[in-house]
């Protein structure tokens, strides 16, 4: 899989780290330097689904938008069911 160190989403450089520990974190406070992201590595669905969260949020997408919570299933954040129909139309991160 491409390396990805930077990207910018609504005009902002964002630093882009991917990580094993977490599932994702985007920090988009007024930092000096360019805000962080940090996605979940690897190539299935949870990773595919951290870094189009990640990337949702850091467009400025509203927070009850990605961390609401789906009244089925109190456990997974609304933009799982995206990352799901995604996934299954055949965009998937791929080893390079």
């Amino acid at each position: 899989m491409g390396v990805v160190k930077t990207h910018t989403f609504s005009g902002q450089l964002y630093k882009v780290e991917e990580v094993n520990r977490i599932d994702g974190v985007t920090d988009t406070f007024d930092l000096p330097d360019s805000p962080e992201m940090m996605i979940l590595a690897g190539t299935d669905l949870k990773a595919f689904h951290s870094a189009m969260h990640e990337g949702m949020e850091a467009s400025g997408m509203c927070d009850n938008c990605l961390h609401g919570y789906e009244e089925i299933d109190s456990r997974l954040p609304r933009t799982w069911d995206v990352a799901r129909f995604l996934w299954r139309l055949g965009y998937k991160r791929t080893k390079k």
